[in-house]
């Protein structure tokens, strides 16, 4: 009887999934879409490369995945949230430069979001690979939207860097959809949330991170278990209440 009840837990126990962001859940959200962005640094290969990528990432996005138009890519400036490189990673954003690869910073004026800006630590041997800095490009812009971490491993927006990364999971598909509607939705209706006016623009910066571990042999199979064996737990301790 329990080992076909604990059997059950495990083949119920729902896939972990996206999930939004502190300020996002609390009612703030984009005036207009789509976003605009635009890259600036004073290396002109740099900044080329990065542009580039970050084209790529919002296809992925908009194109390989949601079908919605999230953002917009200036050129050359303008008045855009900007993504940026940061040789000073630590100083700028208090963050530990070892193991952080890049932070998104939302600031917050009224109910909305005023601007989003993406720091990529140049401190971090990780970010100077191609592959992983589109990966990290791609998992911050999914921040500038409103969604935070997921708790599947092979997901963008899993916390870590994965070097199995092979796209968009429908994970983040699905968050990525929710957040653009639910941003939509706020909108059309001109919905104020209740924090909105209780702090000042510059002063509500939130910012999510991206950690740079990379995957070890194995470790997705490690993080699938563990997801099971954290799923399970809930699942046990919910049965538990409800025998009260």
């Amino acid at each position: 009887m329990l080992l076909r009840f604990l059997i059950g837990i495990l083949l119920t126990t729902p896939a972990f999934a996206w999930r939004y962001t502190v300020d996002f859940q609390n009612g703030f959200y984009w005036q207009t879409l789509p976003v605009p962005f635009t890259v600036v640094d004073d290396n002109p290969t740099r900044k080329t490369k990065m542009e580039n990528f970050v084209k790529m990432a919002m296809k992925e996005w908009e194109e390989l995945g949601t079908d919605l138009d999230i953002w917009t890519f200036l050129q050359g400036g303008g008045t855009a949230n900007i993504i940026r490189w940061s040789d000073n990673f630590q100083q700028e954003t208090n963050m530990d430069p070892g193991s952080v690869l890049a932070v998104t910073i939302r600031y917050t004026g009224g109910p909305y979001f005023a601007k989003s800006e993406i720091i990529v630590n140049g401190n971090h041997p990780l970010t100077h690979y191609d592959t992983h800095l589109l990966t990290t490009l791609t998992h911050e812009l999914g921040h500038t939207m409103g969604l935070d971490h997921s708790e599947k491993f092979d997901a963008i927006m899993a916390p870590s860097l994965q070097t199995s990364y092979k796209g968009v999971t429908r994970d983040d598909i699905n968050g990525m959809t929710a957040a653009y509607e639910e941003n939509q939705e706020r909108s059309l209706t001109g919905f104020v949330s209740p924090l909105a006016y209780e702090t000042e623009t510059e002063k509500n910066a939130l910012s999510c991170g991206t950690v740079g571990a990379v995957a070890a042999p194995g470790s997705n199979f490690l993080s699938l278990a563990l997801g099971i064996l954290i799923g399970f737990v809930r699942k046990l301790i919910s049965w538990f209440k409800s025998l009260k």
